[in-house]
């Protein structure tokens, strides 16, 4: 500052010396003294200008004043003025050069002014950007405190304590301020030094009310100086940015809320309704065979009883495998799917599985293929069955009866494919990309409309996704459906 004051004086001193010497210039080549004057206003502009005080301009005046009486008027070199006429010139002189200066500091000051403005505009359009683009509470506190802290230079903090939520400067001290925050968040005004609440305060208090049921203040510390006013409507404008940007995300966030709900909702009827479908088909069929045999147990012959025996182990199967579908839903929610991977022969896997599901076969085919009876595979092999019963079964129900159903493998480098095809009819183009998604129930070819929980193919996906692989579904060239996935030689997610 020092500095800036030392700088001006010297112009100021440098300025009339050189008028000065200018002026004696100009009445050596005989020029009529009202030139000098010009150079004198011009001179006296000139520091106005560049002091921007038009005080500067006054005492310039009145130095050139003197030296203009001293040096150019009769009788020369003494104060003493001869001619009226000199007197009102200087008097107009004086008096056009204080106009004049005014006018200049008042334009001078219109200029600041409107850069300023422009830079604050420029500056809110910055922030208000940023803030579209924040994502959560704790984002909009980071902008705001950045640019606050930019440009005032000084130590600041958010504080909502209904909210129990702090940001900012954790050396501002608020333990000792509930009572003036408090007033400043019921009252709605600012509040601490150079206010009329609290003007004894280090700090100032600006409250933060939102709709969205946040309460709050930001203090900002004046223990070195106070906010001028530019800076309190700054830090107002910018603070209703700020509320702007947290009552969208709340609302956002409300909406995510209710859609979540909704989506709940959704999912829970879809559930229940599935899971009472499901029971109910086998369950009708146990209690129907179970009561014929015992009404009837005298009366039917051995190949009836062991039909009706064959629908109800199938029954109970498919139950037992609709619980396991369940318990593993759950445990894929809750991420306490756990595996238990080792190595086991393709053909043992094979093997168990058409024991499993031969009784279920009617009029469908079910044919393994198996290129090398000594490969093998790393994984937990109670899943990877399920996986395959899971996709198996689901060919049942939805091709055609008479469909043959092929199940073979692939061994690369890296993994093992496992293809299971048919030649049942395909799955319809508007649901293949969404047929492993969880509760999805489709109008198959057969008639079954929404037949299944939707559990088993998202099960599959999911349990094969936890082995490190991948599972797709496509439409083949025998007018069906293929499934494939991969099990990697190295287990990619097991544990």
């Amino acid at each position: 500052m020092l500095k800036k004051e030392l700088h001006k004086y010297l112009f100021l001193i440098a300025v009339l010396v050189l008028s000065t010497l200018l002026s004696f210039a100009f009445e050596q080549f005989e020029l009529r003294r009202e030139n000098i004057l010009l150079i004198y206003v011009a001179s006296i502009m000139l520091i106005i200008v560049e002091t921007r005080k038009v005080i500067f301009g006054v005492i310039s005046t009145f130095i050139l004043v003197f030296i203009f009486n001293f040096f150019f008027t009769e009788p020369k070199y003494t104060i003493i003025i001869d001619d009226g006429n000199y007197i009102v010139t200087l008097i107009i002189f004086m008096i056009a050069i204080f106009i004049l200066g005014t006018l200049t500091t008042s334009l001078r000051k219109q200029i600041v002014s409107s850069e300023d403005n422009a830079k604050k505009i420029d500056l809110l359009y910055r922030i208000s950007k940023e803030l579209l683009y924040a994502s959560t509470i704790n984002d909009i506190f980071k902008i705001e405190i950045k640019h606050l802290k930019d440009n005032l230079g000084r130590k600041m903090l958010f504080h909502f304590p209904y909210q129990k939520l702090t940001y900012g400067d954790k050396d501002i001290e608020i333990e000792h301020l509930s009572k003036e925050i408090n007033y400043a968040i019921d009252y709605q005004v600012i509040c601490g030094k150079n206010q009329n609440k609290y003007a004894d305060l280090t700090a100032i208090i600006f409250p933060i009310i939102s709709k969205k049921n946040m309460s709050g203040v930001l203090l900002v510390d004046a223990s070195e100086n106070v906010l001028n006013r530019h800076e309190v409507e700054f830090i107002q404008t910018t603070l209703l940015q700020m509320l702007t940007a947290i009552e969208r995300e709340k609302i956002s966030e409300e909406q995510e809320n209710i859609r979540v709900q909704m989506e709940k909702e959704r999912l829970k009827s879809v559930l229940l309704r599935s899971i009472s479908h499901d029971l109910r088909t086998p369950l009708t069929t146990l209690q129907t065979g179970t009561s014929f045999l015992y009404d009837s147990f005298e009366k039917i012959d051995e190949k009836m009883m062991r039909s009706l025996l064959l629908d109800i182990n199938n029954e109970t199967s498919r139950l037992a495998e609709f619980v396991e579908n369940v318990l593993n839903m759950t445990k894929l929610q809750a991420n306490q799917l756990i595996l238990h991977p080792s190595n086991e022969l393709i053909d043992d896997i094979f093997n168990d599985l058409y024991q499993r599901l031969m009784k279920r076969l009617g009029e469908h085919q079910l044919i393994f293929e198996d290129p090398n009876q000594f490969d093998t595979v790393y994984a937990d092999i109670p899943l990877l069955i399920q996986v395959f019963i899971n996709l198996i079964d689901n060919a049942l129900h939805h091709t055609f009866e008479d469909s043959t159903i092929y199940v073979s493998y692939e061994k690369t480098k890296t993994d093992v494919i496992f293809k299971i095809e048919d030649n049942g009819g395909g799955i319809q183009k508007e649901y293949i990309d969404h047929i492993f998604e969880d509760f999805v129930g489709f109008d198959f070819k057969k008639g079954d409309t929404n037949r299944g929980i939707g559990l088993g193919l998202s099960i599959c996906k999911a349990i094969v996704e936890a082995h490190g692989g991948k599972i797709k579904a496509i439409n083949n060239n025998q007018n069906g459906a293929s499934f494939i996935f991969n099990i990697p030689l190295v287990g990619g997610k097991m544990s």
